[in-house]
């Protein structure tokens, strides 16, 4: 047999009438299905033990992940196991909203405290893991597979020269409104945002994503565009300029790491080929650069120029051509930011 644990919110308010009718019908569906377990409601959470056959635990849970009453569903335990710990109980439902006593106040408060961990953690990990999580597996138990991606680098530009001449909430703010307009222009897109690296972002999108990888880095860059249109003047928001790279090839995908920490990420050649792409922005001054893999993979109507072919350290030389048009407007990227900078430091007030 097969018992899961898991808890998730409810995606609209239910009162104690829906609660008990969710119990009723379960119940009954779960007693044709031989499953058997535990339904409690505290707030807006759900915490469920359900146990049985492991193909109808695996159908029960696989139902639950599309019902739309349920949002940022955790599975906190699978297991394998030969004895039940509900066996009476096809579903028994416990709404601890309506219990009192010595026991549920202190219980309350630990199932509201992991509840409040979980929205925490889903900050800090990467919506691979926790898709990961929500399917019942471990992803530490995942295997590492070798797939085809595209991977984009993003980088800040003149961050060091902006950290070492500015406040520290200045610094914070600007990265914030980056590490924002990235984080949204990629997602919307459909990548997978895999490792903020201080002054910018690491992500990759499925091989046959070129176009949605080349859109978000336009969007991107539109995003930028507006946030430094509209920055008042003098606002550190004027210096929020960036660089795009973009790399297609065979990856190894999967949990890498120590004991200590692991990350579930992508390494290979094509990270390297992207972050050296997008350092090229600098030189070249054109913000959004990629390999010519990304181009030929592309089905959008975009206009490329060739950029040069350049020794980015991989066996051969790689052709990179840059994106052109008004979204891709060709600049000093790094001389506009020291301009400003100077200038924003020359207005400020003495003494």
């Amino acid at each position: 047999m097969k018992r899961i644990t898991y808890m998730s919110g409810f995606s609209r308010p239910h009162s104690r009438a829906q609660i008990d009718e969710i119990g009723v019908y379960s119940a009954r569906r779960n007693a044709t299905d031989g499953i058997t377990g535990v339904l409690v409601t505290l707030g807006s959470v759900f915490f469920q033990i359900i146990e049985g056959e492991e193909a109808a635990i695996d159908d029960l849970y696989a139902r639950m992940l599309h019902d739309d009453r349920h949002v940022d569903v955790l599975c906190l335990q699978t297991e394998d196991t030969s004895e039940r710990l509900f066996p009476e109980w096809s579903m028994k439902v416990i709404d601890l909203d309506d219990m009192t006593g010595d026991v549920v106040g202190p219980l309350k408060q630990l199932l509201a405290r992991l509840g409040d961990a979980q929205h925490i953690l889903e900050r800090y990990t990467q919506p691979a893991v926790s898709r990961i999580m929500a399917q019942g597996l471990n992803p530490l138990d995942v295997p590492l597979r070798k797939v085809d991606r595209v991977v984009l680098f993003t980088d800040m530009v003149g961050f060091s020269a902006i950290s070492h001449r500015l406040p520290v909430e200045a610094v914070a703010e600007l990265v914030g409104s980056y590490l924002e307009a990235c984080s949204t222009g990629i997602s919307e897109q459909g990548g997978e945002i895999t490792k903020f690296l201080g002054d910018g972002v690491m992500a990759y999108f499925d091989v046959a994503s070129a176009d949605a990888a080349i859109q978000s880095c336009v969007d991107i860059e539109r995003e930028l565009e507006r946030i430094r249109a509209e920055a008042p003047e003098g606002s550190v928001l004027q210096l929020l300029f960036s660089g795009y790279g973009l790399a297609l090839g065979s990856v190894i995908e999967g949990t890498v790491g120590s004991s200590i920490k692991a990350d579930y990420t992508i390494i290979g050649e094509p990270v390297n080929t992207a972050a050296r792409v997008e350092a090229l922005t600098r030189t070249l001054g054109a913000p959004i650069l990629m390999t010519n893999d990304v181009c030929t993979s592309a089905r959008g109507h975009w206009t490329f120029a060739d950029a040069g072919v350049f020794d980015l350290g991989g066996e051969e030389p790689t052709s990179v051509r840059m994106l052109i048009g008004a979204d891709a407007a060709r600049r000093d990227m790094r001389a506009t930011v020291m301009r400003r900078l100077a200038l924003r430091a020359s207005s400020a007030p003495s003494g």
